[in-house]
């Protein structure tokens, strides 16, 4: 539902990360050493573009060996997100998992999860002054289905255990992920109440319909289905009453009256009212793209 920024240098620190990591199996030698010396002939791609590649990239490189490796034991032994010895895998390397969440909650920005909108992911300190934080990562290509991923930058997403755990899981987002420069889904896709009641009369939920709805083509209609994005929004509703009323009770000229007696903006009024987020804020709070959208649709912005 919102996009990942990540800073300049974001990308080259995170590579250093891991490819200079080092385990006992490696004898002596690194993680980039040993991908370059057994996997890469296997693999093709360089370890540069399998950890750090865009999210396009991802997509070529998982296009470009299929599930062929979905039983390889040997990749997944190398690329350890999350395992231990077992009968069936040998890991190279300890699992990478608390390395990469630990780089991540230094980097990049968690509030809210970015699937979602809805729980907040974010870090704290415990009675102990130690960082915790409260993000799943989530490897938006299935690490199971392609080993080779699963430690891969732009396949990682902050979010929260239901979208990762309850409604995701494993299955397989069709289109972009919040990674991608090109992912738009808040310019593309609105909340919408479809409500006919010029005069914002509403009383209760079932008064009004809450969609997200795509103008002009079908490209997250898979996204909001797996996510149950419908569905899990409608406990919000709520929300979107307590605006309408508000919206019915400061029209227009009560809101340019309150600006001349608090002498702030109109803008500033309506953010202080009913608590629009900018765009590039809309990470930093629950539910700021319902909000921002039901604000559009109540001619707020």
């Amino acid at each position: 539902m919102l996009q990942i920024k990540y800073n300049s240098n974001f990308k080259d620190a995170y590579y250093n990360e891991i490819a200079n990591s080092k385990a006992f199996k490696f004898n002596g030698l690194t993680f980039e050493e040993y991908y370059n010396k057994y996997f890469k002939s296997k693999l093709h791609y360089s370890l540069k573009d399998i950890l750090c590649g865009n999210f396009e990239k991802l997509t070529e490189i998982k296009n470009f060996h299929g599930i062929k490796y979905k039983k390889d034991n040997s990749v997944k032994g190398l690329f350890n997100y999350d395992k231990v010895n077992s009968q069936k895998v040998k890991v190279l390397i300890s699992k990478l998992q608390p390395k990469i969440s630990k780089f991540v909650e230094e980097n990049i920005e968690v509030h809210t999860c970015y699937f979602c909108n809805i729980d907040f992911i974010n870090k704290f300190k415990n009675s102990k002054s130690e960082t915790k934080n409260a993000f799943t990562l989530d490897h938006f290509l299935d690490k199971a289905t392609y080993p080779f991923l699963a430690l891969s930058l732009y396949n990682l997403v902050p979010s929260c255990s239901t979208c990762n755990s309850k409604v995701k899981r494993t299955n397989e987002l069709k289109g972009l992920s919040p990674t991608s420069e090109k992912f738009n889904f808040d310019e593309k896709v609105k909340f919408k109440t479809f409500m006919n009641n010029k005069n914002l009369h509403v009383e209760k939920s079932e008064d009004f319909e809450l969609l997200l709805k795509e103008d002009f083509s079908n490209d997250y209609d898979n996204y909001i289905k797996v996510l149950e994005l419908d569905n899990r929004y409608k406990y919000h509703k709520d929300k979107v009453i307590e605006m309408i009323n508000k919206r019915r009770d400061y029209p227009d000229s009560r809101i340019k009256e309150l600006s001349k007696i608090t002498k702030k903006t109109e803008e500033e009024v309506k953010q202080d009212l009913f608590g629009i987020y900018l765009k590039e804020d809309l990470h930093k709070q629950p539910l700021s793209k319902l909000i921002k959208d039901i604000s559009e649709e109540l001619d707020l912005i």
